[in-house]
């Protein structure tokens, strides 16, 4: 097998992240399916236990059905004409936007992948139309789609014994719980590292090499089980880049709240609350497309770099920077 370059594929995918600026809006959709990485899903897990610190969670769904009042439920339909047809609208048109936004991101998802391949599959980074790589990723948009609800369910799976482990810990606690919660929490990060991995190769599977869905399934378990020691180092270095991100994500709150803080300023020289007004809005603006443009790039420069790995892996094999320290 090839001795492993990171170096090589973090430049490639930095590369064609920076000089490939048509992919920003791709990844912009794409980051909804998730695609922060590893980190992610630990978030999902930390979030996911300080909301459920108490018992209350748990009672919150009993009383809404005790709460609930059948005079009120019998009453909407004695509601006006006109009010039922906006309500009947209103539904439609958030569904109609939810599945419009679930296609762009997943196909999004798999333009990204599909031109990673081609543009930099060679000796050198060859840049690929997107519209090619657009209509290549329509195709397999229900295989796509099916991978990535598969990750959602079974990273809710796993996000929900954390949750249950903290509340445990956090409820009477006593020695035994809180070592549960930490095996748990080990466990289930674990779990959602090894997920995370294996749709990413799932996904290389079914855009670049077009198998079926079961079948890229079974071949991307297959192909993380042969190079699971590379695939955590590799997890691991996005740990740290995501770490990264989030200091950039901070610095750049900071910066871009200066002209807020300025508008604040003159608020309390002139007592106009529309400085008030004008500062929140500003900086809720910048901080968002800051947050956007972030966002997009990362998710380019990731997924490429994933799938760089992925084809080097496929083809060729890839060998533990460990193993190789150990051997030498």
């Amino acid at each position: 097998m090839k001795e492993p370059n990171y170096r090589e594929a973090l430049v490639k995918g930095w590369h064609l992240a920076w000089h490939h600026k048509s992919l920003w809006v791709f990844g912009l959709f794409a980051a909804f399916l998730g695609q922060m990485g590893i980190f992610e899903y630990l978030v999902q897990a930390v979030v996911g236990a300080n909301k459920l610190q108490t018992p209350s969670a748990f009672v919150y769904i009993p009383q809404m059905f005790n709460r609930f009042n059948l005079a009120d439920f019998v009453g909407l339909f004695h509601t006006s004409v006109d009010r039922i047809i906006w309500l009947v609208w209103l539904i439609v048109i958030v569904l109609g936007a939810t599945v419009l936004l679930t296609f762009v991101s997943v196909v999004s998802q798999g333009t990204i992948v599909h031109n990673t391949a081609k543009s930099i599959g060679g000796l050198h980074i060859k840049l690929v139309e997107v519209e090619k790589s657009w209509h290549e990723s329509r195709q397999h948009f229900w295989r796509l789609f099916g991978l990535n609800l598969i990750r959602k369910i079974l990273t809710i799976f796993f996000v929900s014994f954390v949750v249950w482990g903290m509340w445990n810990a956090s409820f009477e606690p006593r020695v035994g719980d809180m070592l549960l919660f930490i095996i748990i929490f080990l466990l289930a990060t674990i779990m959602g590292m090894v997920l995370y991995l294996w749709l990413i190769y799932a996904v290389g599977y079914v855009v670049v090499e077009e198998k079926k869905l079961l079948e890229a399934m079974r071949m991307a378990w297959r192909l993380f089980t042969r190079h699971w020691l590379v695939s955590l180092e590799i997890g691991f270095i996005f740990i740290v880049l995501n770490v990264f991100l989030a200091l950039l994500v901070l610095a750049g709150m900071f910066i871009l709240f200066l002209p807020s803080l300025f508008l604040w300023t003159m608020l309390a020289l002139t007592g106009n609350i529309l400085f008030y007004v004008f500062g929140i809005l500003i900086g809720f603006v910048l901080f968002s497309l800051y947050l956007m443009l972030l966002g997009s790039i990362f998710v380019v420069f990731s997924t490429s770099t994933w799938t760089y790995l992925f084809m080097k892996m496929h083809k060729h094999g890839l060998r533990s920077h460990l193993v190789s320290l150990f051997h030498n």
